[in-house]
């Protein structure tokens, strides 16, 4: 814990975090002071939560005032009362005002003599008395483990009966803190304790591997054969009843819970059925089997809410339906754009469309929205701006339960930030954003603020510079920014700008610490741009007139973005797992490669099978440009489709060759696999070639990063003229895949011939 004097500012924006107040005139201030004392009230029957409240109240004004808060014993007569929680209270019309409350709302009334504090419940009552030490104290709560508490002569809440209502009556930023009871009281989350299932819940209320052997026809078809990773084929009544029952199942195992999800895969598979598309017909969108499927369900259990999604190919809002009160929609904002706010971007106007539809079927919205980048946390996302205006526009439309999905567990771009700021958005929507953001960094970082700032300021405009034709993508990479907010001018101002933040605070391991993590994602930015934009200047391989070299200081910054990452426990760059050691391994194995000499020319290469268009870069020279693929198959990468790879290396003359490296890329999201084979073959002669080298690389399940794959040959020395190098692919997705029967894909990049 740090505390300091408050500042003149802070006072100023202490009425920025005024959280859903509104306010009566009149009354006195109510001022808490070492020289007073108390009589704390809590009633004959407190709630455990406000008895907390009470002693944290106390607590608290012992660290800002460096005071102990003087409580009166029954004998004696105290000069102020303070009111914690309704038991206490006997005043009909305050009582009254309680019991209008929503379940999280909370009033505050001052008065010269008398304080109350107090909500519905104890949970409400303990959020209003870190309301008012955060609005009149200054205190922050930054994460589970660090916080700010000013050094102050008293605490002073001026006159004006508040009552304090949220937008919305769930609320979670899904950050590595919204497990944290001492985070979620603070700022007034919810929590998913009154969930039995969530999300995704059709392979576990109808598992495959106990239902597919003997009933396929309970699964999806899909191109004409039924497939287990797919959805479930609802127009076949059997499937409807046996959910009805396992779900049932579950919910006498835990009675108590109100929220069940019953809900399609995390894929698209939906059945084709004949049935199946006479139900999407009648209700003019997919998305009507998965209502009437929820409805029948919602009939059997009527004191139960049935959570169903509107995600992807079931976003459409359905025609000729009536959802049961108790059916809960869960509506998702997975595939829209983040450079610009939803309400004002031609992008996402079927978005806001479908949003829309649904709130004029029901009010009984869930609102998924999504707010990193998930395939590399470790990347700058500048999209604060579009926070505040998306929040709004879900109010507008009615929306009661809102769940900004962050980063889980793992750290993301100024993740401390971005869940301080959502938590404050989602109860009230109209705070000064600006002013939060400010406040939050000025605070958390000390000294390194003003580059931190910077570096915030700088991503942003860059990105709204260039927010009409640039894409901010959840599932984005590094180089897809590389012409907008990721330039090698603007990565190299990043870095130098996290430089002399952490110089700034190089004296202070507390905000020193905070300045590591900050530029942990810029760090990677830098490192990433050097290793896959192919530029002539920040490169981790130079050339000279004496040939290739390494340039150590990118190596010795690659190194010192692993020691970061232990040091500030950082060490996941992507939502499947993809770690920091993995990725320094991976590009110390491609700058190894790279600063191999290459008996082969770019000129010398031709592919005997079909590369696909979309994909084939300059051509078979590719393989061979010193330009290594990143964790995108869309840079870099030569692209075959339902065929193997086929490479022919004619050399120039004869020459000794002994060892064969290339680069595969494994994404199986998108149909990308490794080859099963690879088989190296040379020729001295251009007609009769012998195999001096091959692998064989089984695919035994599913994966859902994104990983390049180095492969190493070695032979023994031999002199050749030719050498053609084959990878046999699936030709098609596995039958355990969602995507089987259908086309899979090899891709390829540099192949070095030694």
């Amino acid at each position: 814990m740090r505390t300091g004097i408050i500042r003149l500012t802070y006072l100023l924006l202490l009425s920025l975090v005024a959280i859903g107040a509104i306010s009566c005139n009149g009354g006195k201030k109510f001022v808490l002071e070492p020289a007073a004392r108390y009589m704390v009230v809590t009633g004959d029957a407190p709630d455990s939560l406000t008895i907390t409240a009470a002693a944290e109240l106390e607590r608290y004004f012992s660290l800002i005032t460096s005071a102990p808060f003087h409580k009166t014993s029954h004998n004696e007569k105290p000069i102020r009362r303070i009111y914690i929680g309704r038991s206490g209270i006997s005043d009909p019309a305050i009582l009254r005002e309680i019991d209008s409350l929503s379940s999280d709302g909370f009033l505050i009334v001052p008065e010269k003599e008398r304080l109350i504090i107090a909500g519905k419940n104890g949970h409400a009552d303990l959020g209003a008395v870190y309301s008012v030490l955060e609005q009149f104290a200054g205190c922050m709560r930054f994460t589970s483990e660090e916080e700010y508490t000013p050094q102050l002569r008293k605490i002073t809440i001026p006159p004006g009966h508040k009552i304090h209502e949220p937008a919305f009556s769930f609320r979670v930023a899904h950050f590595p803190d919204r497990t944290s009871s001492t985070f979620t009281s603070w700022n007034r989350m919810s929590t998913f304790s009154d969930w039995g299932l969530f999300v995704h819940t059709f392979q576990r209320l109808m598992p495959p591997q106990e239902y597919f052997a003997t009933h396929p026809e309970y699964f999806s078809l899909v191109n004409g054969r039924r497939i287990r990773d797919g959805q479930l084929c609802l127009s076949n009544p059997d499937v409807i009843r046996i959910l009805t029952e396992n779900l049932g199942k579950r919910i006498a195992e835990e009675p108590e819970k109100t929220y069940w999800s019953v809900s399609q895969n995390d894929c698209i598979n939906y059945c084709e059925c004949e049935e199946c598309r006479k139900l999407y017909q009648k209700y003019g969108s997919i998305s009507g089997a998965y209502v009437e499927m929820a409805n029948r369900i919602a009939e059997k259990f009527p004191d139960k809410q049935i959570s169903t999604l509107a995600y992807q190919f079931t976003r459409q809002a359905p025609q000729n339906i009536t959802l049961a009160p108790n059916v809960n929609i869960m509506f998702c904002s997975i595939e829209c754009n983040r450079s610009m706010p939803l309400a004002t971007d031609p992008r996402s106007a079927g978005f806001v469309k479908d949003l829309s539809d649904w709130s004029m079927l029901t009010n009984n919205i869930f609102m998924w929205d999504y707010v990193v980048q998930f395939r590399t946390y470790l990347c700058p996302f500048p999209n604060f701006h579009t926070i505040q205006p998306n929040i709004q526009l879900f109010r507008q439309y009615g929306i009661p339960m809102m769940f900004q999905q962050g980063s889980g567990n793992s750290w993301s771009d100024l993740s401390e930030l971005k869940q301080y700021y959502i938590s404050k958005l989602l109860w009230n929507p109209d705070l000064d954003g600006d002013s939060l953001i400010n406040r939050f960094i000025e605070t958390y970082y000390g000294a390194a603020a003003p580059y931190i700032r910077s570096y915030f300021d700088l991503s942003h405009s860059a990105m709204k510079e260039t927010a009409d034709v640039q894409n901010l993508d959840i599932y984005g990479l590094p180089s897809y920014y590389f012409g907008s907010f990721l330039s090698r001018d603007l990565v190299t101002r990043y870095h130098e700008l996290m430089d002399m933040a952490e110089q700034s605070v190089i004296n202070d391991s507390i905000f020193r610490s905070r300045v590591l993590r900050a530029r942990m994602s810029v760090d990677y930015a830098w490192l990433d741009y050097a290793l896959n934009a192919g530029d002539s200047v920040l490169s981790f391989i130079s050339f000279t007139s004496g040939g290739k070299k390494a340039n150590t200081h990118m190596t010795e910054a690659l190194d010192r973005f692993a020691d970061y990452s232990e040091k500030t426990g950082i060490k996941t760059i992507s939502e499947h797992g993809y770690s920091v050691k993995e990725y320094r391994d991976h590009v110390n194995r491609l700058v190894e490669m790279g600063l191999r000499e290459n008996r082969a020319r770019p000129e010398d290469f031709r592919s005997l099978t079909t590369i696909d268009p979309g994909y084939a870069g300059m051509g078979a020279g590719s393989l061979a440009d010193g330009i290594f693929g990143g964790r995108t198959f869309s840079s870099g990468w030569l692209g075959y489709q339902g065929e193997d790879m086929v490479i022919e290396i004619s050399l120039p003359s004869a020459v000794e060759v002994s060892k064969f490296s290339m680069n595969f890329l494994c994404d199986h999201v998108s149909w990308v696999f490794l080859p099963e084979e690879v088989r190296i073959e040379v020729s001295a002669d251009g007609i009769k070639y012998t195999t001096v080298a091959s692998g064989h690389y089984p695919t035994t399940g599913f994966d859902q990063d994104i990983i390049p794959v180095s492969l190493e040959f070695a032979a023994e020395p031999v002199k050749v003229k030719k050498i053609r190098i084959t990878a046999v692919s699936l030709k098609k997705c596995p039958d355990w895949y969602r995507g089987a029967g259908m086309p899979s894909w090899i891709f390829c990049d540099e192949i070095v011939v030694e």
